[in-house]
């Protein structure tokens, strides 16, 4: 290292981390354990390791969520600063006076791989060019991410004329990429030693959580132990390991990113078909457009359960209070959009209240008048939706199968093998409220048992031991599938299915089932009449209507009958292609941003 300060020309530099609860994409990463110590301990482990960094601080918000980063920073020796949760800039400012800094190391909370050396060697360029940031020379290339070195000056600057600014507010550094002029940038040379592109190494959501943990285990590493450059080596023998959390996109400098309210029914008697695809549609907006999520459902207590495993925050409100409870959390959150997702709840006139308070609220398959409130609607084309009538309402309606949303991400393309003998997967829900899966086992007993049938137990099943019991018992080629956290396992390995209709009817055309449907009801019934014209399945009409011994000729006829379901299965892979929560995420985040884009000021 070629530059040293003289004593009489000490720098002070300080290290800075910018942490918070309330992360919109992972809530509480920051202390959030990686190989058995919290993410922020690795942080704050490898800065020490710097030859010219004398003090570390935290900088966190006044908001009580985050108290719990200021007993971590206590119990470990840690300065912590506090200030404005939506103003970073000035928490940085803050510490900075109270740190009596010169040169200020920004880092951010969420990269576990930071490198003294790499730090150093930036604020090496910063000091001898005499620059207030410091970037890499064009063209070069590295693996680090997450500390941006700068001066007292030109925070001091940013402060006096750029605070106002979104970019400058919320990533400090960031607004001097974007007004490259606004500072005298030093130039680095590349790093060697990290000089290669290493894909996603910060964590922002629970795959990225995933991929650093995997990473540990694979270089059998404590916690601390590894380095940068060892990930890098692993890298380039393991590249499959970047698949962990390759698809998430990395938020970008300019204003984005927010926080999306969803608003949805689940367990009980509405099943999980609403809770499922708002998890894959939370999933798009996180890791595709860089918005976070917070759930407010409606319904039993088991339905936050999935949502919980996603990463997400979830809300159990009164469906009775639903406009009380919403005004509640649109006031205290401040989310950017609301996304409903519910067949009971507010009303037209109590949405179109909320709705001047966010830039942006949708709804997803509703055909009740509040859809007339909202911004955006996405429905599949089934019959109900192509009657509906938008007169008086400023509500865009995208309506097609491109807008199916499924409970699941799109399914990986893959052939298998031929079984010997076909495959049956039968599921009447994940709660099955009209009591069918008994009911259809004993029915199929009647058939001959050259294939297997499979009956999936859903977690809100009643007595559902028992009826596993009960239907493992009818017939020895009768099985169940109990615990599963999704079915597309089971969706892969069958060749027909006998499903209510629901959000697994989507999915089933997604992969390429061929389905029967039974419907709980005339509503269900209408939309699955729209599948079986697309040529996707066959529907059995409304369940407490159909005979069962209707229902076992339709299985046996399709069981029997290997070239029509062929025809089917072409019929849903070409119909529904898996990205409709990609395409809604998408289209929800453009808009989004046009709105922000064009001044979008809540109403008092």
């Amino acid at each position: 290292m070629s530059f040293t300060p003289e004593p009489s020309d000490h720098l002070r530099i300080v290290a800075v981390i910018q942490a918070r609860m309330g992360s919109t994409r992972l809530p509480g990463k920051v202390l959030r354990p990686i190989a058995g110590q919290p993410l922020l301990w690795h942080i704050v482990h490898r800065l020490k390791r710097s030859q010219f960094i004398e003090e570390i601080a935290v900088a966190t918000s006044t908001n009580p969520r985050d108290d719990a980063i200021v007993e971590w920073c206590r119990d470990n020796n840690v300065i912590v600063v506090r200030g404005p949760e939506d103003d970073v800039l000035a928490r940085y400012a803050r510490a900075a006076e109270l740190l009596d800094a010169d040169i200020i190391v920004r880092v951010s909370s969420d990269a576990p791989f930071i490198d003294a050396g790499f730090i150093d060697h930036l604020l090496t360029s910063l000091m001898e060019q005499d620059a207030d940031y410091v970037l890499l020379e064009d063209g070069a290339v590295t693996a680090h991410e997450g500390v941006d070195p700068f001066t007292r000056r030109a925070l001091d600057r940013l402060m006096m004329d750029a605070s106002g600014d979104p970019a400058a507010r919320e990533h400090v550094t960031g607004y001097f990429k974007l007004h490259p002029d606004f500072v005298r940038i030093a130039r680095a040379p590349a790093y060697p030693a990290l000089a290669r592109d290493a894909g996603r190494l910060t964590i922002d959501t629970p795959d990225d959580l995933a991929f650093v943990e995997a990473v540990h285990a694979r270089l059998q590493a404590k916690a601390g132990e590894a380095s940068l450059a060892d990930l890098l080596l692993l890298l380039e023998r393991e590249p499959g390991l970047r698949a962990l959390n390759g698809h998430v996109r990395q938020k970008a400098i300019a204003p984005s990113g927010g926080l999306a309210l969803i608003r949805c029914d689940g367990g009980g008697r509405f099943g999980y078909g609403h809770v499922k695809r708002m998890v894959a549609l939370a999933r798009a907006l996180r890791d595709r457009e860089g918005l976070g999520a917070l759930f407010a459902v409606n319904g039993t207590a088991d339905a936050l359960e999935p949502i919980a495993r996603a990463g997400f925050e979830a809300i159990a409100i009164d469906g009775a209070n639903d406009a009380v409870a919403l005004s509640e959390l649109v006031r205290a959150r401040a989310p950017d959009m609301l996304i409903c997702d519910m067949r009971e709840g507010i009303g037209r006139e109590e949405l179109e209240r909320l709705s001047k308070q966010l830039p942006l609220t949708a709804i997803i398959d509703d055909g009740s008048e509040r859809r007339l409130a909202a911004d955006l609607a996405y429905y599949p084309p089934v019959p109900q939706a192509e009657a509906l009538d938008w007169q008086g309402s400023h509500c865009e309606a995208r309506i097609g199968w491109e807008w199916a949303l499924l409970g699941m991400t799109k399914p990986a393309a893959a052939k298998r093998a031929a079984p010997p003998r076909p495959t049956l997967l039968v599921s009447m829900g994940g709660s099955d409220p009209q009591a069918l899966t008994l009911r259809i086992a004993r029915a199929l007993t009647k058939l001959n048992p050259v294939f297997r049938a499979r009956f999936v137990i859903g977690p809100g099943m009643e007595n559902r031991t028992r009826i596993a019991r009960a239907v493992a018992s009818l017939a020895p080629n009768f099985e169940t599938v109990e615990g599963a956290a999704d079915l597309a396992a089971e969706y892969a390995a069958s060749d027909l299915a006998l499903v209510a209709f629901g959000v697994t009817g989507y999915e089933l055309a997604a992969y390429g089932v061929p389905a029967l449907y039974l419907c709980l009801t005339d509503d269900h019934a209408l939309s699955a009449s729209a599948f079986e014209q697309a040529g996707m399945g066959l529907s059995l009409g409304v369940a407490e209507r159909a005979e069962d011994e209707d229902i076992t000729a339709a299985v046996w006829a399709l069981l029997s009958d290997a070239p029509r379901r062929r025809e089917m299965r072409a019929a849903g892979l070409m119909t529904i292609d898996g990205e409709g929560a990609a395409r809604i995420a998408a289209d929800l985040a453009k808009t989004l941003s046009e709105r922000r884009a064009g001044g979008f000021r809540a109403a008092g």
